[in-house]
């Protein structure tokens, strides 16, 4: 009997898309322009450009899309007939298309803003503003032994405001991550656990450097403010005050201490082991295995909201379903899609 493949349901990242600048502490702030210059990264130069910063709240709404990508699988090529794919695909805006596939999902954003840790009563308008602002960032890979140079935006989306349908495709890269390429595993679920954005923008990075069940640093740890860039990005930190920086320590203290707290009750009682000493070396270990939802059943945060949510007399509401034997699927081969 063959072997059944659960879908993935945590976010496949792309670590490119951990760099430091990119997603910064924006909350009470303006946002002003984002411009992370560009970095070596394998064979390629990537940077990143666009009109506002991006926060942590964006960075939620793009892990939340990248899994719901990893399980809808769809794509659209060059030869996508449908008009809304068409849409999409022009929308990236390249400067060299190559024809390529691109991951796409229709979706909608109460699902997204579930999946991205919040309320979906409340906070629709900005999930629209953290839409708006991923499709208005550009991201640039330059090879320069073949002098090949690819702009496009980050992702592409068209909004249905009847229906109240979303309709995305997301970069090269990003498709790359979620289908085959080099990726990091983040739990939304632990994710989601956090309220501080410096919490949740750590949570991301140490997922993009500490792979499950391994430590950071070789067990080695890190110091506070090597930890500090991370977060707010090294330009940003370089030129903050000394007291800024003191400051800013504290919010780092606090935000591993909610990491370690908040992620427990996910794990059985063990989640990320992180110890601070009074020098600000932090020693971090990751949970050897996703949260139970995420890593056996492949479930999504919006989808067990959906499932949690039937009364308990309901026809639809069956616990068997979840707890000991969700049904799997084998892991297609992406579709393409041609609305």
């Amino acid at each position: 009997m063959a072997q059944q493949r659960i879908k993935p349901a945590y976010a496949r990242f792309d670590p490119a898309h951990v760099f430091d600048g990119l997603f910064v502490p924006t909350k009470g702030k303006k946002h002003g322009r984002l411009l992370v210059e560009p970095r070596r990264f394998g064979n390629l130069e990537i940077g990143f450009q666009g009109y506002e910063q991006l926060g942590a709240q964006d960075q939620s709404i793009l892990l939340a899309l990248t899994a719901q990508l990893g399980i809808a699988r769809l794509v659209i090529d060059a030869t996508s007939v449908g008009p809304v794919s068409k849409q999409l695909r022009l929308a990236l805006d390249f400067n060299q298309d190559d024809g390529a596939p691109l991951a796409s999902k229709r979706t909608s954003l109460r699902s997204l803003l579930i999946d991205a840790g919040y309320n979906p009563d409340t906070s629709t308008d900005k999930a629209k503003d953290s839409l708006n602002r991923l499709r208005a960032t550009q991201i640039r890979e330059i090879d320069r032994e073949t002098g090949w140079d690819r702009v496009c935006n980050l992702i592409s989306v068209s909004f249905n405001h009847k229906t109240k349908e979303i309709h995305v495709a997301a970069n090269p890269r990003l498709t790359g991550a979620v289908f085959r390429g080099q990726h990091v595993k983040v739990s939304l679920f632990e994710r989601n656990e956090l309220e501080s954005e410096v919490a949740k923008l750590l949570h991301c990075w140490l997922c993009s450097n500490i792979r499950l069940g391994r430590a950071l640093g070789n067990n080695n740890g890190a110091h506070l403010d090597t930890l500090a860039p991370h977060v707010w990005g090294r330009a940003a930190w370089e030129g903050f005050s000394k007291q800024s920086k003191s400051q800013k320590r504290g919010l780092l203290r606090d935000g591993l201490d909610e990491i370690a707290d908040r992620t427990r009750g996910l794990q059985g009682g063990i989640g990320w082991a992180i110890d601070q000493t009074s020098s600000g070396l932090v020693l971090v270990s990751r949970p050897k295995e996703l949260p139970l939802l995420e890593g056996e059943h492949g479930m999504t945060p919006s989808e067990y909201h959906e499932i949690m949510s039937q009364p308990a007399d309901s026809e639809l509401f069956n616990r068997q379903d979840w707890t000991l034997g969700r049904p799997t699927h084998p892991s297609p081969k992406p579709l393409l899609l041609q609305p």
